[in-house]
């Protein structure tokens, strides 16, 4: 069971690095997120991310899904995947967006709430059938030796 969760994690990990840069690096990020922030909150911001911190966060969210697939949902199809990843990333992200809406001052308007929360949502929805689909060929590969 360990060899499996390390094998999801790792690959749903790679995922979420990917798509991450691509939607919200390239895309998201320079067209929405950057332009709709406060002064304030852009003075505290890194202009490159920390990428030991990221890899980490990443390799966390990962262990997650690949843990909940693994042990309580019993997913091991990349299609279950998407719609668990998708799921769980767009609550999880909807819950922290709340929150930096209750306590601090970092928007001029909602759009980038509201993309974030969908832009995470498909990150997390490609990134779980990762997941899924690992935790289902490591399956089979167990079934057939």
């Amino acid at each position: 069971m360990l060899t499996k969760l390390i094998a999801a994690t790792v690959a749903g990990a790679i995922t979420f690095l990917i798509l991450g840069f691509v939607i919200f690096g390239l895309i998201l990020g320079p067209n929405v997120m950057l332009p709709n922030i406060t002064p304030d909150a852009a003075k505290i911001m890194n202009l490159e991310p920390v990428w030991v911190w990221l890899i980490l966060g990443y390799l966390v969210l990962a262990f997650l899904l690949a843990f909940v697939f693994q042990r309580w949902a019993g997913i091991r199809t990349f299609s279950g995947g998407v719609k668990g990843g998708a799921i769980i990333l767009f609550l999880l992200d909807l819950y922290f967006q709340m929150m930096f809406l209750a306590f601090m001052k970092m928007h001029t308007s909602y759009l980038p709430v509201i993309v974030d929360v969908i832009g995470t949502a498909v990150i997390g929805a490609i990134s779980g059938g990762v997941v899924g689909m690992v935790l289902g060929m490591m399956s089979k590969e167990d079934q057939s030796a």
